[in-house]
C-alpha cells in the first residue's frame, strides 16, 4: 500500500514515515500543497494523510483539487486545528477521516487501515461555475480550491442558483427550495440569505455575482 504524507513539519513527518515504513506501507512525503497536487496528478496512493496548515495553502483544498480532476482519492486530515466547526469542515470536504493532533501512532494505523477497507469512488461529481465549486457528493463549494463556509440556507440558495448558471431562478423556486412548498414565508427572509451569501462570496472573490431580475428573481453571474 503507497500513502501520500502531506506535512511541513519535519520532525512530525520524519516519526510519521519511520513509523508507517515499519508497518509495511510506502510512504511518500510532500511538504507543500503544489508538491502535492503534482503528486495527485501521478497517481498511484491508496491513502493520503494530510495536514492543513501548509505553507502555502489549507491542505483540505487538495480534496476540491481531486475531485476537480476526477481522481477519487482517500483522505484522513491530521491537523492542530481541532475545533468541531474545523473538524466538521474537514469531514464534510470529503474527508475519510479527521485526526487532531497529538495522536496515538497506533489509533492513526487503526484509522488508515479502517479507512482502506472503504471503496473510493470511481468519479466524484462536482459542478465548476468560474472559481466556483461545488461538490455534489459533500455538497461543499469551494473557492479557488478552498472550503466555503455556509449557513444551511446560504448553501441551498446556492446550490439552486448553481445548477443554472447565467439562467433565471425564479423567487418562488429559491423559496421552495429553501423554505418548502407548504410553508408561509416573509416576504425579506430570501432577500436576507442572498444578502449573506454574496457578503460570504465577495470575500472570497471579485468574480462572482449574484444578480437581481426584477419581477422574476436571481441569476449567477462572472465578472471578467
Amino acid at each position: 500500500m503507497r500513502l501520500l504524507l502531506v506535512e511541513d513539519d519535519a520532525d512530525v513527518a520524519e516519526t510519521l514515515v519511520l513509523y508507517l515504513e515499519k508497518q509495511g506501507y510506502v510512504v511518500d512525503l510532500a511538504p507543500y500543497l503544489a508538491t502535492a497536487r503534482s503528486a495527485l496528478d501521478g497517481g498511484g496512493f491508496d491513502l493520503v494523510l494530510l495536514d492543513r496548515g501548509l505553507p502555502d495553502g489549507d491542505g483540505v483544498s487538495l480534496i476540491a483539487y481531486a475531485a476537480q480532476r476526477n481522481r477519487p482519492q482517500r483522505f484522513i486530515v491530521l491537523t492542530a486545528r481541532a475545533s468541531i466547526d474545523q473538524r466538521v469542515e474537514g469531514l464534510e470536504s470529503g474527508a475519510e477521516d479527521y485526526i487532531a493532533k497529538p495522536f496515538e501512532p497506533r489509533e492513526l494505523l487503526a484509522r488508515i487501515r479502517s479507512a482502506l477497507r472503504r471503496t473510493v469512488d470511481a468519479r466524484r461529481e462536482s459542478r465548476r461555475f468560474g472559481p466556483l465549486l461545488h461538490d455534489l457528493e459533500s455538497g461543499v463549494f469551494f473557492i479557488d480550491e478552498q472550503p466555503l463556509t455556509l449557513r444551511r440556507t446560504e448553501a441551498l440558495v446556492l446550490e439552486a442558483l448553481m445548477a443554472r448558471p447565467g439562467a433565471v431562478v425564479q423567487r418562488e423556486t429559491l423559496e421552495s427550495r429553501v423554505y418548502g412548498y407548504d410553508k408561509m414565508v416573509n416576504a425579506n427572509s430570501l432577500e436576507s440569505q442572498i444578502s449573506r451569501l454574496r457578503t460570504n462570496l465577495a470575500r472570497r472573490s471579485d468574480r462572482i455575482r449574484i444578480q437581481a431580475v426584477r419581477g422574476l428573481g436571481y441569476c449567477l453571474g462572472l465578472e471578467d
